[in-house]
Formats: C-alpha cells, structure tokens, sequence
C-alpha cells in the first residue's frame, strides 16, 4: 500500500460509465489493451472508498470538483478476477483506494482517472457516483476491499452493526499487535441466565477499540467494563504506549451471549488487520447464588471501590441467578406439623425462622408458655430454614410440646431460602391479623409484651410497623430504633443502631418514637399492610438489609415506622457488626446488598438522613 497525491489533470467530460462495465485503455506507445472497473463506491463518514479491479498495472488517482485527493491505494487479491480473465496470478489485481473528501458542495459525484504506468500517457476519466455504504456489507463487497477493510474499520461508527460486519471480514493479522497489548486472566458464564463475565487487563493507543468475541462472533466492547488502575502492569509495558489514555488496565466486563466451554478473545484491529492479544476458556458460573458469589467476589477490587462494581457487574449478573434458584421454591413440597391444639382465631402470628441451631426454642417456649396473653390470643410458627436440622428438630418439637404444652407449629420448605423467603414462608402459613417477626435468639423479659405493641398498631393507623427495645444479655441496648449513616469511605449508606450499647437509662427515647427504620430481630406490623407492600425482599444476598427495605416498602406507603422503649426483650445477637476487618467474603456481601438497598432507596434514605439531625420524633 502507498500514499501518494495526484498532479491536478483537466477534468474532461466522462463517458466511461465504470461502476457498471470495465473500461478499456491502451497502453501507450506498446499498444497493449488493459481493463479497470469499479466495484463499489462508498461514503464511510467524510470518507471516499472506492475499490474495483485491473486487469494489468495502472495509475489510479481521485478528484472531486477538479480537485485531487490525497488518497491512500491498497493493492488487494482478486482470485474472481484471474479466473474470469484467465490469468495467472491473483496478486494485485484489486485495488482500494481511500481518500478524505474535499469541496463536497452538494456535489454527489467524484471522478476517477487510470492511465498505464509509465511516461507519456494520457490518463482516461470516468465520473463515480458513491453511495452511502450499507449497514452489513456483502460478501462481494467484502471480497473487493480485501485487506483494506481493516483500514476502512476505522471509518465506522465504533461497535455499529456497519463496523461489525466489517470487522468480521477483516483480514486476522500475523504480526505482532502495535496498538495494544492484554491478557485475559479468565471468564466466567451461567448457562441458564446466558450472562457472562470476564476479565483481565489491556492497555492500548486511544484510537485501538478493544472488544471481546467469542466462537461464535458475538462482540462486546470493554466501554461497559469496571476499570482498576493496575500498577504491575504498568511497570512491564507501560513505555510502549506512552500515548495511553486509560491507564486503568485492569477490567471485569460484563458479557452476554457467551456460554461455558466457549473461547473469549481480546481483540483489536489495525492497517495490518484484526490482532487476538489474548483469549480463555470461558468457565462455568454457578447457578447457586451464594456459591456465585464467592466465584465473583473472588475478583479483586479495592474495597473503596467495590460499591462501583457490584453495581456495574455483580449485582446484574447475580439478581437473576438469585430470582432463577427462587423460582422453584413455589414447586416444592412443604412439611407442616402442628403440635397441640392451636387458637382458633388468632390475633397475633408469632413468625420464628431458624438456621443454624435450635438450642435457643426452649428459651422462648418458656417465655411463650408463661404468658397468658399468648396462649390465648397468639399461635407460634417455626420455620425450618437448614435442611440440617430437620431430622433433629422434629424429634425435638415433640419433646418439648409434651414438656411446656404450648401449641405451636414448624413448617420446612424443602430448601433454604434465607432470612426472607423463610418469614415469607411463616407468614404463609399464619392465620393472625397481626404478624410478628421475632429472633430465634429474642426473649420476652416479661409477659405482655406483644398486646403492648399490637396497642401502638390499634391507636395509630398511620404507623405500618413497630418494634421494642432490645438489650444484649449484659443489659446494654442493642436496637432502639434504626438510622441509616453514610460510609463515604465505602461509597454506600448503612443501617446504624443509635444508643447501641448504652445503659437503658441512657436512652433518650422514653415514649412512642417514630424512627426511619427498626430490625427484623423483633418487628411486629398488620397482616394487611405486609401483604400490600408484598411482603419481605428476597433479593437480598444472604442476608443484611431486609429489615429495613420492608420499613421503606411501608414508607413508601405512606405510613411511618415506630420504636416503644416502654416495651423491652433481650436479644442475644453480636454486639456490633464492622464493615472492615472481618472475613473478606462476608464484607462484600454487606457492601452488595448495601449497593441493592440505596439503589431502591437511595433518595428515601438522603432526604430522611438530611431531613432529621436526630434520628428519631416523637410519636
């Protein structure tokens, strides 16, 4: 290929229509006879393409209005030629020249001239009248542009289905990749979501587009991706792209259509045609929500800069892995046992989810047996949410129904479903007009105190939910009402239990308070509102946050959220819950269903945290 400029030629009136038959020319003082014809003539932007053949050496220039252009040639091979015309070899009989267009002016065509190489000839004329290129070229076309369809890529709207088409009929380059350098570290895929991730890193000139593509020719560019600065990579090749703009090498790109066992390469093209820089086997990733996770979460990112991520990546690959392993639960069979003869109509529902252990039910039944409210108002339901512990605990019901005769029912969904789908599930099988979502780990201190609540529900028809004080085993409070605290350092809102590990004297709260929020530990609200808002979210990861996201959903509603120090359990969980410094699993879980949570709410939990400088008002 060359570039060369054209001595202006006068222009005179074309009679040569080339785009539809060869033209024929002599060849000057030896009397040789040679064809030119054009194949195609496109726009491609502020671009002229025109490519066609020849059927011997011939000088090629490009005018528009009498004006040359400073046009680049590509000689290219052209076995259709050389067999219709019966020659030997292939090898430069196409042509494709490329030139920018000048004085356009509403002037549609361009003219061509082509004259035999040598000294002493006339160049021939011919007008062209190009079109704009089509969307997806033919094969045809394709075939005439040859290896210029590499430069001609450059022409296009980046990633357009035009580009794409382009791209595919590109010439793969031999050569080492002058425009970018990459690795892809590795690829994960879900068959059933057909969603894909993949990652690595690249650096590259700003003008190389990046993409990914797989067997089957599906391409994702990386504009999608989440980009990390990676200082290792950097160091080994930096220098050789000093003109490198994205200096955040590292990337997890977002992907679909890919499948499992499917090559993932990373591409680029240049003059010399389309480079693979790097490509992996695309692996498998779970369908199990958890285990996915751990796959993901897997990836490293700096942790201030995790929250950009799981939005970006994480959380649109796992929701529909999440709702996909949800959509059977409605198929399973439930395992319902009633113990004792339950209250007939019930005016409370008291919701137990277990997991884990079941040491902590005697506790309660104690509690629950000993107030006469309950025995006679209230029914009990146990929901079994690990499959570990359903051979042991059905012996175990049995043994303490018969030890404290407190009616009571355990449901087991066949599956675990997190804390969530296991209250959704309770709540499924309760038959009060008022549901309460107690710990297994809560004890009542004393009886009454569930009418106490139910009260705040009769007498204030704007309040959805009310929950008690809690206080750790010691006595200091840990739950007295919920606010939400911005971690700018994590880029996410949390929920923040204020007063938590003071005396109860310390509280300020002395009275009905309405607060933004109060924990699922101990939650008590209308069964007709909790079906309204549709009950709890399970599109959380593991757990964290469902509590408040049902406070919101009745937000939402218009209703406000109350906190009754009068009223006090003691609740036996952790007592405090850092972001950093505990396993680092556990820390991106909290930080996705954070991202999950001020996604829906974001602009609830700034107004409620700007709107208030405590965190609670009276009732």
């Amino acid at each position: 290929m060359k570039l060369f400029t054209s001595k202006p030629e006068p222009v005179a009136e074309p009679t040569i229509d080339i785009q539809t038959r060869p033209a024929r020319f002599a060849a000057g003082d030896i009397g040789a006879i040679g064809q030119v014809k054009v194949d195609l003539a496109y726009t491609l932007g502020t671009v002229l393409v025109v490519a066609g053949w020849r059927s011997a050496p011939v000088e090629l220039a490009l005018f528009s209005q009498g004006t040359p252009l400073k046009t680049r040639t590509v000689s290219v091979t052209r076995t259709d030629v050389a067999a219709h015309l019966k020659l030997q070899d292939p090898d430069d009989l196409g042509f494709v020249l490329i030139a920018e267009r000048i004085g356009e002016g509403g002037d549609s065509t361009a003219h061509i001239t082509f004259a035999w190489r040598g000294t002493g000839n006339t160049f021939q004329h011919a007008s062209l009248t190009p079109v704009a290129a089509p969307e997806e070229f033919s094969a045809a076309d394709q075939g005439a542009l040859g290896t210029a369809v590499a430069l001609c890529t450059h022409q296009c709207a980046r990633y357009s289905p035009q580009w794409q088409a382009m791209v595919a009929r590109a010439t793969p380059a031999t050569g080492p990749c002058p425009n970018a350098a990459g690795y892809l570290e590795g690829a994960f895929a879900c068959k059933q979501t057909n969603s894909a991730v993949v990652f690595g890193w690249v650096l590259h000139d700003p003008d190389a587009p990046i993409w990914l593509e797989d067997d089957e020719g599906h391409i994702t560019p990386l504009d999608g991706a989440f980009r990390r600065y990676r200082q290792d990579v950097i160091d080994a090749v930096g220098a050789a792209f000093p003109h490198a703009i994205q200096l955040d090498t590292g990337f997890i790109a977002p992907a679909h259509q890919f499948k499992v066992n499917t090559r993932v390469r990373l591409k680029t093209v240049s003059e010399a045609g389309v480079h693979t820089i790097s490509e992996t086997l695309c692996a498998e990733l779970s369908v199990d929500p958890r285990q996915a996770a751990r796959q993901l979460f897997s990836l490293y990112a700096p942790i201030q800069d995790l929250h950009q991520r799981i939005a970006q990546i994480d959380e649109p690959l796992l929701s529909p892995i999440i709702a996909l392993s949800q959509q059977r639960w409605k198929h399973l069979p439930e395992r319902v046992k009633h113990l004792g003869q339950a209250v007939a109509q019930p005016r409370a529902s008291i919701i137990v989810p277990l997991y884990g252990r079941t040491d902590f039910v005697e506790h309660q039944l104690v509690e629950f047996a000993r107030d006469p409210w309950i025995r006679e108002h209230a029914e009990l339901v146990y929901v079994l949410d690990d499959p570990k512990l359903v051979d042991s605990f059905s012996q175990q019901a049995e043994s303490l129904h018969r030890l404290y005769q407190q009616p009571f029912t355990w449901v087991w969904g066949n599956v675990n479903r997190g804390f969530s789908g296991a209250n959704n599930l309770g709540a499924a099988h309760a038959r009060g007009e008022h549901l309460v979502f107690l710990n297994s780990d809560a004890f009542p201190q004393q009886p009454g105190w569930l009418p106490a609540l139910m009260d705040v529900l009769d007498q204030h028809p704007d309040i959805g939910a009310v929950g008690p004080r809690l206080v750790f085993g010691h006595g200091a409070i840990q739950h007295a009402g919920m606010a939400f605290v911005r971690r700018d350092e994590l880029g996410i809102w949390i929920n923040h239990h204020p007063h938590m590990g003071l005396d109860p004297s310390l509280d300020p709260c002395t009275a009905l308070t309405r607060v933004p929020a109060i924990t699922g530990a101990c939650l008590v609200l209308r069964r007709r509102d909790f079906d309204r808002v549709g009950g709890w979210d399970t599109g959380y990861l593991i757990g964290d946050f469902e509590d408040s996201d049902l406070c919101l959903k009745l937000r939402a509603q218009g209703q406000h959220i109350a906190y009754l120090p009068t009223v006090q359990l003691t609740h036996l969980e952790r007592q405090s819950f850092k972001l950093l410094g505990e396993d680092e699993f556990r820390t991106r879980v909290v930080v996705y269903n954070a991202v999950r949570h001020q996604n829906r709410w974001g602009a609830v939990i700034a107004s409620t945290s700007a709107a208030n400088t405590r965190t609670s008002t009276p009732a």
